[in-house]
């Protein structure tokens, strides 16, 4: 069967039309880069190769102050949180005088001589050592005011420097508190000798804040009395004065023994909390009940 058949049981007419022409695709012309071959050219299809320019060029110039270079120079400094008088050198931005008017020879022909001291600087870490305030006492007060059967004024002075030592970090005073009681000075007739040594005695925590506290608040009232007082100062030092070794040891025992707890000791306690307030809430209705009565 051709095409003809076909045409004629569809009722087509047997006379097709022309076929559309096809597009014909627009080049455009190539640029002709000299120094290249043709093989290297085609290599780039319709996307032509770059080339690097031969002529360099460079970036623009910014813009920069006509300003002088700064001068530096070496200067000396100590540190005041230093006990020694070590001095060290850094390099310091150099500060430009104005210059001075030189001075005027006298009747006697003899120019005024200036003496120029350089001065040494602070440095500028200084500041950061920040010590606490440790009360301080002589021997006239502490016979006066903070003499204790328990404590010895060589023991309280050694509790007062380790103090200052570690910041006032209890845990680390109690930590490096080893105190060694002076022997008695040795005598000639030492075998016949009956004196006795100090006893060591085993200082707690609650012992060393105990006894630091008390001094503290005692000097502070020496400083500055007790109506004198404002009310920071005055809350400081009733907190200090109130201060209670045997409570403080047994709120430590009662927290440990609370984080110490498992898991069934705490869901026993948690029953018997709601236990007591039902127990609680039944007893006031009761009272409301008889109140109505």
């Amino acid at each position: 069967m051709t095409s003809l058949d076909v045409r004629d049981m569809l009722d087509l007419p047997n006379s097709a039309g022309p076929r559309p022409a096809k597009k014909q695709k627009i080049t455009n012309a190539r640029p002709n880069l000299k120094g290249l071959q043709r093989e290297v050219q085609s290599l780039g299809g319709d996307n032509p190769i770059s080339i690097v320019p031969a002529v360099p060029q460079f970036k623009k110039r910014r813009l920069v102050s006509r300003k002088p270079a700064a001068k530096w120079e070496l200067k000396p400094f100590r540190n005041s949180a230093r006990d020694d008088d070590m001095t060290l050198k850094h390099w310091r931005r150099k500060v430009e005088v104005p210059p001075k008017q030189e001075p005027q020879e006298g009747e006697g022909g003899e120019a005024a001589e200036s003496e120029v001291k350089e001065e040494v600087d602070d440095s500028a870490f200084a500041k950061f050592n920040v010590q606490v305030n440790i009360p301080k006492y002589d021997d006239e007060q502490y016979e006066a005011k903070l003499k204790n059967e328990d404590w010895t004024k060589e023991e309280t002075d050694y509790l007062m420097q380790t103090a200052r030592d570690f910041d006032l970090r209890w845990p680390l005073v109690w930590d490096r508190y080893e105190y060694q009681p002076t022997p008695p000075p040795s005598t000639e007739d030492a075998a016949d000798s009956t004196a006795l040594v100090p006893e060591l005695k085993t200082r707690t925590l609650e012992d060393l804040k105990a006894r630091y506290y008390d001094v503290a608040a005692k000097m502070m009232s020496v400083h500055r009395p007790v109506q004198f007082m404002s009310q920071v100062e005055f809350s400081l030092h009733q907190l200090m004065s109130s201060f209670n070794p045997v409570q403080e040891a047994l709120r430590k025992r009662f927290a440990e023994n609370a984080m110490s707890r498992s898991s069934e000791e705490r869901r026993e306690e948690e029953s018997l909390l709601i236990e007591l307030k039902r127990i609680m809430a039944r007893s006031e209705r009761l009272n409301e009940e008889r109140k109505d009565l």
